[in-house]
């Protein structure tokens, strides 16, 4: 059974080398409200001013993302959505760093962003809140850079231990993100996009905010789209999709924020509540996957 507890076992540190908190420190759920509620948030600037702009439409180049992005106008939606979005200087500077360091993961987080804003503009149109969640999505997996980067760019087989310390990143990242925005979306991104309808990981008292589900299955898609050390190829978006469809047949994935994704593959006409997932086809998938499900390894702990 997965924990909402975490160890640090080294010193939590911004890109400016600030300690967010002390190895053998104990962090959860709660201490990330706590830290939300103690934080005062520096002036925050859009992110047009940010390396992402300079970097925002490098995802549509990719051929799975061509039935999400069907035209330059949604295209230019979602840019809008998050390049709008406003931010601390300091979280600027960690993309940054995130950028010239990791660029997989940087990438994966503006994949993310893209494709929650057009999911959320397909379920809520032009909301207020749309570029707030657009940034969270594009921070939902800050955590990771707290977890040692051989964990995660070698494609190393996961044990107990080393698949406990890559579960601790969404607490992790979310007692950083608390500590420097307060309360806003992207913490709730970063503590619940692997919540997994409580059969991930951290166990939370409560569902986490449908907007997280939506970015969730973003960051699901993003990722299986995406190449990773552990499988020979990405998979394409049929496949991806029907890795989805699977979760939330298992209980596993939101089941309207997966419709919501195939409505918008599909066109975004009609109502998303009403499709109708179609069978899954042989030939989508990459020939070698060696993932080992982070989930259940910690569930088995």
């Amino acid at each position: 059974m997965p924990s909402d507890r975490v160890a640090v076992v080294r010193d939590l540190t911004d890109c400016q080398g600030r300690v967010l908190a002390r190895r053998g420190d104990e962090l959860s759920a709660q201490a990330v409200g706590e830290a939300a509620a103690r934080a005062r948030p520096a002036p925050a600037r859009p992110l047009s001013g940010s390396v992402v702009a300079e970097d925002v439409r490098e995802p549509f180049g990719d051929p799975a993302y061509r039935h999400i992005f069907r035209s330059p106008e949604e295209q230019s939606a979602a840019v809008r959505a998050l390049l709008a979005a406003e931010l601390p200087g300091i979280l600027h500077q960690e993309l940054a760093l995130l950028r010239d360091q990791d660029w997989p993961r940087y990438r994966h987080g503006i994949a993310t962003a893209l494709i929650a804003a057009r999911m959320l503009r397909a379920a809520v149109g032009e909301a207020r809140a749309l570029p707030d969640l657009a940034g969270a999505a594009l921070l939902h997996d800050m955590g990771m850079r707290h977890v040692r980067p051989e964990l995660v760019r070698a494609g190393v087989a996961l044990d107990r231990i080393t698949a406990l310390e890559i579960a601790s990143h969404p607490v992790l990242g979310a007692y950083h993100l608390a500590t420097v925005l307060g309360r806003h979306p992207a913490v709730d991104a970063a503590l619940g996009h692997h919540w997994r309808k409580g059969r991930g990981y951290p166990r939370l008292a409560a569902p986490p905010p449908r907007s997280v589900e939506v970015i969730a299955v973003a960051s699901g898609f993003a990722a299986l789209t995406q190449a990773r050390p552990f499988r020979d190829a990405p998979f394409d978006a049929r496949g991806a999709t029907d890795v989805l469809v699977g979760d939330a047949a298992a209980g596993e994935a939101d089941l309207e924020a997966v419709q919501l994704l195939v409505h918008v593959l599909r066109g975004g006409r009609g109502e998303a509540r009403q499709v109708v997932f179609g069978r899954e086809r042989e030939g989508h998938a990459p020939p070698g996957n060696r993932h080992a499900p982070v989930a259940r390894l910690v569930a088995a702990a």
